[in-house]
């Protein structure tokens, strides 16, 4: 089987996935192959990653309950939920726990070909070539170089060891997107809470301007689900005051009470809808 390469670019926030013999060559956004990969769970049995492209024999191989994807999974998912547990440390003790490590990788220079580094020391210095080179390179100038990392990878745990690795070494968290669920990591802001993926619940919008605009329409409805539920709530309460005598209407109204503490812990939890809730309220509304 042939290694494919990770390439990583700090300074574009890009990856390039390359196998010249697959003919194989795509770049896109830092670290999104892994956190795609991760984000596929069920589907991953039906999925055409890259990943399954690039890895002979993988498609099939590979799926939700996969050791090494289980794994994996369960470490990212901790490091979510406890964010200091994230750390390189941590990273490479998990590693170290299931016998892997970080696949070889090197640094590579693409230099600003205008101006190579040894052609800015004058020849009468006669310099050596490294010398030249090397002092060429101090003076130059950096913005117009790019380093990158590139990993050389055997398999697709490679890839995913060696995309958290970066991460790491970049500084960058992964965070779970508050839209459509998925993993991703904010490449520009630390505090992002929305990814840069299509919505799936509006496919003209990405999650970070659909995520925004559903948070603000969630917290009308709920004003207008609450503003329901008190009007309810007094209606009935009233009722139970006046007829103290007739105890199934303190019954009803404890009952009640009750499944509407429910509806709101059900929605806190993403289990049902604010409009579910209205809709439940106007029902409670017509029978009382």
């Amino acid at each position: 089987m042939m290694a494919f390469t990770l390439e990583f670019d700090d300074t574009k926030l890009t990856e390039r996935l390359r196998d010249p013999y697959k003919g194989i060559d795509e770049t896109r956004p830092l670290g999104l192959s892994f956190l795609d990969f991760l984000s596929l769970g069920e589907a991953l049995k039906e999925n055409s990653h890259i990943y399954f492209r690039l890895v002979d024999g993988s498609a099939g191989m590979v799926h939700e309950d996969s050791c090494f994807y289980v794994q994996m999974k369960e470490f990212v998912d901790i490091c979510v939920r406890t964010p200091e547990l994230y750390s390189l440390d941590n990273f490479l003790f998990f590693l170290h726990l299931k016998g892997l490590s970080i696949p070889a990788h090197y640094i590579n220079y693409y230099l600003d070909p205008e101006n190579p580094p040894e052609d800015l020391i004058p020849p009468q210095l006669k310099l050596s070539p490294l010398e030249a080179a090397i002092r060429g390179f101090a003076k130059s100038d950096k913005s117009k170089n790019t380093i990158t990392s590139v990993y050389t990878c055997d398999s697709i745990e490679d890839a995913c060891i060696a995309s958290i690795y970066h991460f790491l070494q970049l500084g960058l968290a992964i965070k779970v997107c508050a839209n459509c669920g998925k993993y991703f990591v904010p490449l520009r802001r630390s505090d992002a809470i929305y990814c840069d993926r299509i919505s799936p619940f509006r496919r003209s919008k990405t999650c970070k301007e659909d995520g925004s605009q559903r948070t603000f329409e969630e917290k009308i409805k709920l004003n207008e689900a609450e503003k329901l539920r008190r009007s309810i709530y007094q209606a009935k309460q009233m009722r139970v005051r006046r007829n103290s005598d007739i105890l199934s209407y303190k019954e009803t109204f404890d009952k009640w009470k009750t499944d509407a503490a429910r509806w709101k812990k059900d929605i806190k939890k993403g289990r049902r809808t604010s409009e579910e809730f209205i809709q439940w309220l106007n029902d409670c509304k017509r029978k009382s």
